[in-house]
C-alpha cells in the first residue's frame, strides 16, 4: 500500500473494525500503537493515511480483533467499483452512498465531484462546496433508494441545529448515523415543521427531539405526537441549555409530567442514547 488514497482507506477500515469492536474513536491511535508496537507518533500518522500500511501491520491488527484479513484491504483492491461507504452532500441533506475514489485530485484539474476524509467518514462535494483539505477524485457515485425494513424500529431525530460538529456532521446527521448502524431505522429533521408535517403521516417507534427549536420549545410537536395515538412512543429530548439559564424548568417539568418523556443533556452521549431506546422499546414490546 503506497498510495495516500490506498493509505486512507485501509485507515478508514481499520478505524471501522475498532468502532465495531466497541473501542472508543479517541482510542483508536492508542490501540494501534500498542497493537503493532508503534510510538503514538506512528500510529498518529496510519490511522490519518499519512503512512503506509504494510500486509504484516494489516495482518497483525486483523488478528487481534479476529477479523479476516480482507475486511481490511478489499476496498483498497477494488478501485474502480463504488464499494466504499460515503455521504453525498448535496446542500440541504446528506445521502448515504457508495463510490470509487480514485487518487488525489491534480493541480488545475477541477472534476465534477471531490472525496474528502473527514473523521473516519467519507463526504462526497461538488468542488466550490468543498471544505478545506486534501481532496480526491469521485469516479462512481451509487445511490439507491432505502428499502423500508419492518423488523427495525423506526427513530425520527428532530435538531435545528445548522452548525457542524468535529466530525463535520450536523448533530441530527451524527444521532441518526450511530443509530443506524446499530440496527435502527433513523430519520434526521431539521425544523419542527418539517418533524410536524412528517409524523401527520408516518408513525415513528420513538423520538430524539431538541428542546429548542428555533423560536419555540419541542413542547408542541410532543403534544401532537401524543395526539395522534403515539402515546406509549418514548420520547428523549436533548437539552444544553439549562445551566446556561436559556430553558424555563417549569415547562420542561410539565412536559415530562404531562407527555411521559425523558432527559438527556446535550450533546448526546449516543452509546447511552441508544441503550435507552433499546431498552424503552424492549419493555414496551415484553
Amino acid at each position: 500500500m503506497h498510495s495516500s488514497q490506498e493509505n486512507l482507506l485501509v485507515a478508514n477500515r481499520v478505524a471501522e473494525m475498532m468502532e465495531r469492536h466497541s473501542v472508543p474513536r479517541q482510542k483508536h491511535t492508542a490501540t494501534l500503537a500498542k497493537t503493532l508496537s508503534l510510538s503514538f507518533a506512528q500510529a498518529h500518522r496510519k490511522m490519518r493515511g499519512q503512512s503506509n500500511w504494510t500486509f504484516v501491520e494489516i495482518k497483525d491488527i486483523a488478528d487481534a480483533f479476529s477479523e479476516p484479513v480482507s475486511m481490511l484491504v478489499e476496498t483498497a483492491r477494488n478501485t474502480g467499483q463504488p464499494n466504499t461507504p460515503a455521504l453525498l452532500d448535496v446542500g440541504s441533506k446528506l445521502l448515504p452512498c457508495k463510490v470509487a475514489i480514485g487518487g488525489e485530485v491534480a493541480p488545475g484539474r477541477n472534476p465534477e465531484y471531490v472525496a474528502l476524509h473527514v473523521s473516519g467518514v467519507w463526504r462526497i462535494y461538488s468542488p466550490e462546496s468543498a471544505p478545506q483539505g486534501t481532496r480526491f477524485t469521485v469516479e462512481i457515485i451509487e445511490i439507491r433508494p432505502r428499502q423500508h425494513d419492518a423488523s427495525k424500529p423506526t427513530v425520527a431525530v428532530v435538531d435545528d441545529d445548522g452548525g457542524m460538529g468535529n466530525d463535520g456532521l450536523r448533530t441530527a446527521d451524527t444521532i441518526c448515523l450511530y443509530l443506524n448502524d446499530k440496527g435502527f431505522a433513523a430519520t434526521p429533521y431539521y425544523a419542527a415543521t418539517s418533524f410536524r408535517e412528517a409524523i401527520r403521516h408516518t408513525g415513528f417507534d420513538a423520538f430524539v427531539v431538541d428542546w429548542l427549536l428555533g423560536a419555540e420549545t419541542a413542547e408542541a410537536a410532543i403534544g401532537e405526537i401524543r395526539q395522534r395515538g403515539n402515546s406509549s412512543a418514548p420520547i428523549f429530548i436533548l437539552t444544553g441549555q439549562i445551566e446556561a439559564g436559556n430553558v424555563d424548568e417549569s415547562d420542561l417539568a410539565r412536559v415530562i409530567t404531562d407527555f411521559d418523556v425523558n432527559v438527556l443533556e446535550k450533546p448526546a452521549r449516543l452509546p447511552l442514547l441508544f441503550a435507552e431506546i433499546s431498552k424503552k422499546l424492549g419493555s414496551r414490546q415484553s
